[in-house]
């Protein structure tokens, strides 16, 4: 497999692949596209986008990463750790000090968002779910 040679803000341009891959509509896809809120990571540039990263604000003002996604033939290649850090990046030239982000407790993400220096913050416990657990980061 190639290292990535790209991360990009995705364009209207990439809408119909990120509808087709994401679980969200299209409709709020596009408006979170349309906030510049979709960072998409691609290997080469005629294979089109093997991950993405898609954030939105927890309390109005906290970034908050929503969705971290690489294909599975190319997890555990730095990927995602290249996504996050670029995003880490853009926000703290933002002027945001912190980041956040959750994954449920019974998946593997956890451990990789700790490796990245989140810090646990909490979780939320719902009827017939794993418990979701919230993480924080400073990064300014």
């Amino acid at each position: 497999m190639s290292p990535v040679t790209s991360v990009r803000l995705a364009t209207q341009a990439d809408l119909g692949e990120l509808t087709r891959r994401d679980r969200l509509p299209e409709a709020e896809l596009a408006a979170i596209l349309g906030r510049g809120r979709i960072l998409l990571a691609s290997v080469n540039d005629t294979e089109g986008f093997v991950g993405w990263l898609r954030w939105g604000l927890f309390w109005d003002e906290v970034p908050f990463m929503n969705r971290l996604h690489v294909d599975e033939p190319h997890r555990r290649a730095g990927i995602g750790r290249l996504l996050v850090g670029e995003w880490e990046r853009a926000r703290n030239r933002d002027g945001h000090g912190t980041v956040m982000t959750s994954t449920l407790s019974a998946e593997l993400a956890q451990h990789f968002y700790r490796k990245l220096g989140y810090t646990d913050a909490g979780c939320l416990c719902l009827p017939g779910e794993s418990a979701e657990i919230f993480f924080i980061k400073h990064i300014g």
